[in-house]
């Protein structure tokens, strides 16, 4: 079955067809026009707001990323001196060990001499 076939043409009226005052149509659509407006500035100002926050973020977490990064690197640097420095106290006290092992054989004979 056709739906169309079915109903019969619907007459128009000489009249608009609009029952509604034009000054409640026009308070109805500046109501329906304000409150989208207000939405959509609320989600605008929300939307920055996030967008803000974000940047505020990421500007934050490169500041300590660098920091970090130059932390690491004197670490590593000190950690070195570090190393280079125990090496040299190695190498003193091994000279300083050879020098009292040859300072002592040649006083065998004799009494030591403590040195400070």
């Amino acid at each position: 079955m056709d739906a169309c076939a079915t109903h019969e043409p619907v007459e128009k009226s000489s009249g608009s067809g609009f029952r509604s005052r034009p000054g409640a149509l026009i308070w109805f659509f500046r109501k329906s026009r304000d409150l989208w407006k207000s939405k959509y500035q609320g989600l605008r100002a929300a939307l920055k707001r996030e967008r803000n926050q974000v940047a505020a973020v990421t500007r934050s977490r490169e500041q300590w990323r660098a920091k970090a990064e130059q932390a690491i690197a004197e670490r590593a640097a000190v950690q070195q001196e570090n190393d280079a420095l125990r090496v040299q106290v190695q190498q003193l006290e091994e000279r300083k060990k050879k020098r009292n092992h040859w300072s002592r054989r040649s006083y065998a004979g004799s009494t030591p001499v403590l040195r400070k």
